[in-house]
């Protein structure tokens, strides 16, 4: 059984009149990734330092390893931060050497030189700054300033490390050397707390992901349910889900629907629990759209299909193009491959076919 490092109950945050979050309940369990995914603004960075306890809640509870800490004060609040570390956006460092800066917490507290020294070692070799000690960081790159963060924050081996948009301002190389940087840590059974806005970073990195909207938690689930069984239109736009189309209800037999959409046609899809004139949104990822082949005779087992004309098609990435369909304005992510051998380009008439699975139904 996993045990519960963090976990909040009710927790809101109120700054003058306006919340900047209202209940908030979450469970973060011992050695996981547990990332805050949200837009800019919706609270990501207060959730971090209220669960760090840099600052207190204006109502709720929070609770670390079992034991109620929001209200806790004093020594004993000390002790209990000390097994927490956080590395904010652009966390400032000391004009001395990268040594000196990761040091200075140690030598704070009284290690020996001797410890000292062994333990900066160890946490230079992990974040990939070995050879660095000399370097004066003050003069050294955004990534590299980031990287000897990360030696300062996990050189007392917390028990818990938040990160507050590690990869902000870095350009895809460094980007992936911080990720790889993470798992790294994670690995060696430091909890990681990440708040991100971006969705590849959650997606490679967390075990369960929270989608944070206006200060509330949308859902939180592992990457798989976020991503492809949303519960919300919030959800399910912030996470690429471009293709969200209001419907009703025509039928249901309990397991399976027919829904009449807003954009003049109708779907099939798996819908346990529904029936006749329940409103939803249709969830249908760009990536589960298939395209047929015009010189093979369509499934008589696909209900799902439509004809459209290619509005736009451009490449997303070195393998794969998005087509932008018109009537309906569906969007489609296609490997390179396909376009190739389909010739597909702007004005061609394609049919598309859409499985049941794929239409993931909100209601509305």
């Amino acid at each position: 059984m996993s045990e519960s490092v963090i976990e909040a109950r009710n927790l809101c945050k109120k700054y003058g009149e306006k919340y900047a979050l209202k209940d908030v309940n979450l469970k973060i369990e011992k050695g996981e990734v547990f990332a805050v995914m949200g837009s800019s603004g919706a609270g990501k960075t207060t959730l971090l330092r209220l669960l760090n306890l840099l600052e207190a809640p204006t109502c709720g509870e929070i609770y670390f390893f079992g034991k109620e800490a929001s209200s806790i004060r004093g020594s004993e609040r000390l002790e209990l931060r000390r097994r927490m570390a956080l590395v904010a956006q652009g966390a400032p460092l000391f004009r001395a050497s990268v040594f000196d800066n990761v040091a200075y917490g140690l030598r704070v507290r009284g290690y020996s030189r001797s410890y000292i020294k062994n333990k900066v070692s160890e946490a230079l070799e992990m974040v990939g700054l070995k050879g660095y000690e000399n370097r004066n960081a003050r003069t050294l790159s955004g990534g590299e300033m980031q990287r000897v963060a990360f030696a300062m924050a996990t050189i007392f081996s917390p028990d818990v490390l938040f990160l507050d948009e590690p990869t902000a301002n870095l350009d895809p190389i460094r980007e992936k050397a911080i990720e790889d940087i993470i798992m790294k840590i994670n690995k060696i059974g430091i909890t990681v707390v990440l708040a991100t806005h971006k969705q590849n970073e959650a997606i490679s990195l967390a075990d369960k992901i929270a989608v944070l909207y206006n200060g509330q938690i949308e859902q939180i689930g592992s990457p798989e349910e976020i991503f492809y069984k949303p519960r919300s239109r919030v959800v399910a736009e912030f996470v690429g889900t471009e293709n969200v189309i209001d419907g009703v209800v025509e039928f249901s037999n309990g397991r399976e629907v027919i829904i009449r959409t807003s954009w003049g046609f109708r779907l099939s899809a798996a819908g346990p629990g529904l029936t006749k004139g329940d409103l939803i949104n249709v969830c249908i990822r760009p990536e589960e759209i298939m395209i047929i082949r015009e010189d093979i005779p369509v499934n008589p087992k696909h209900k799902n299909i439509l004809t459209g004309v290619i509005a736009e098609i451009h490449p997303q990435g070195g393998a794969m193009f998005r087509i932008k369909l018109k009537n309906p304005p569906l969007i489609i992510d296609v490997p390179r491959h396909v376009v190739d051998k389909m010739a597909l380009k702007e004005g061609k008439k394609i049919r598309v076919s859409l499985k049941l699975g794929a239409c993931h139904l909100i209601r509305a």
